[in-house]
């Protein structure tokens, strides 16, 4: 309570929050918010519609605590708030897929593949589904190790692939193990579980709890250097939140390190250029947590991606958000659009806000930064040859 009642006031999570700025009401900021927590706490309000509204439409960017003075964590009182609060069976209905996201995904599937059942996608809390029918459902990986060896290898990393890659986007998966193979590693795919952040989000924190300490166990079963995911949500929940749920964290590392690590470069004749002009689009939790996105500009950079410019700003998909207020994540895509249609390409580390952009410019070539990395290795290694995405 010490941190509610030490907040200011100053209005610095205020100018930098993307709720606020669709919803234009001071009880939708991050001050806001953190007020109404504390009256919850001292019984001067009752819990009810409004005050889950309020509490709901954070979108758990993180902005709000990178911009305060007072360092305060702003998204650990809403997870405890949410978890609080009297759930309905929108979130219970959300709570069973997150737990189970293949059934998810295989509902989803069959739902577009009938005539008749793809009409229920148009049902109003539904038709936030269009978004993940712009990518094809893969086939799941399996469910079981996978181990991708080298004869004398600097070392064993471990992959966390995060649920919207495993089901919609595991190409990008396989191009992580390629550059890690080709970085000299061993890599070893475990069966893999949702890390749990949906279901934080949604209030379900004990549920998140034994998520938690299911990631840890099998990770923590293997002799590795660390884990590398290509999810900054599930970098950060992994890393930093499991703390706070389990006790401790999975020691996760970046790619871009290792590649500085290794002091990797592609000889000077087998060097393949990129002439697409691209906008590197720095997710909420890569800027505001893992904060990743400079260094894995310059690994860009340094392997052929000469015109590239880093982008910020929430793309509104934020998970949970996306489901509950879906007009006001629209909102603030369409903005998102406006700002992007000039780049040729748009690259990023986050595959939710891939699936976001995809959905809103069919057109636009929208890649995962491992797979435009994945590109370059192959080409160069081939011909070295100017590659047009």
């Amino acid at each position: 309570m010490d941190f509610l009642t030490e907040c200011t006031k100053c209005g610095k999570c205020k100018e930098i929050c993307p709720s606020y700025e669709v919803f234009l009401n001071e009880s939708f900021s991050p001050r806001g918010r953190l007020r109404l927590v504390r009256a919850l706490a001292e019984n001067e309000v009752m819990s009810g519609n409004a005050l889950k509204q309020r509490i709901f439409s954070c979108l758990l960017c993180g902005a709000c605590e990178n911009n305060c003075p007072l360092n305060i964590d702003v998204c650990n009182f809403i997870y405890k708030t949410r978890a609080k609060t009297k759930k309905g069976f929108l979130l219970y209905l959300f709570k069973y897929f997150s737990f189970y996201p293949g059934l998810f995904f295989s509902v989803l599937q069959l739902l577009n593949s009938s005539k008749h059942l793809k009409s229920l996608l148009n049902y109003p809390r539904l038709t936030f589904l269009h978004r993940f029918l712009t990518v094809p459902v893969k086939q799941k990986q399996q469910d079981f190790l996978q181990v991708y060896t080298k004869l004398k290898p600097a070392g064993r990393i471990a992959i966390f692939s995060g649920c919207s890659v495993n089901y919609l986007l595991p190409s990008i998966t396989g191009s992580l193990i390629y550059i890690l193979n080709r970085l000299n590693f061993e890599v070893i795919v475990p069966k893999q579980y949702c890390c749990g952040a949906p279901l934080l989000s949604a209030g379900f924190k004990k549920d998140a709890i034994k998520l938690a300490k299911k990631n840890l166990k099998t990770y923590k079963s293997f002799n590795i250097e660390g884990v590398i995911t290509t999810c900054p949500t599930c970098a950060h929940f992994i890393a930093n939140v499991y703390k706070e749920l389990a006790g401790e964290g999975i020691s996760v590392l970046n790619i871009a390190d290792l590649f500085e690590d290794f002091n990797f470069s592609i000889n000077s004749q087998d060097k393949a250029i990129v002439e697409s002009s691209a906008f590197f689009h720095a997710s909420c939790h890569s800027l505001n947590y893992v904060k990743d996105a400079d260094k894995t500009i310059k690994v860009l950079k340094k392997l052929g991606v000469a015109d590239i410019k880093k982008k910020q700003g929430c793309c509104g998909f934020a998970g949970l958000f996306s489901f509950l207020f879906e007009k006001q994540s629209m909102d603030i895509l369409r903005k998102k659009v406006l700002e992007y249609e000039t780049a040729d390409m748009i690259i990023s580390s986050c595959p939710n806000c891939l699936i976001q952009f995809k959905f809103a410019m069919k057109d636009k070539k929208i890649f995962h930064y491992v797979e435009v990395i994945n590109k370059i290795l192959l080409k160069g290694e081939k011909d070295g040859r100017t590659i047009k995405f």
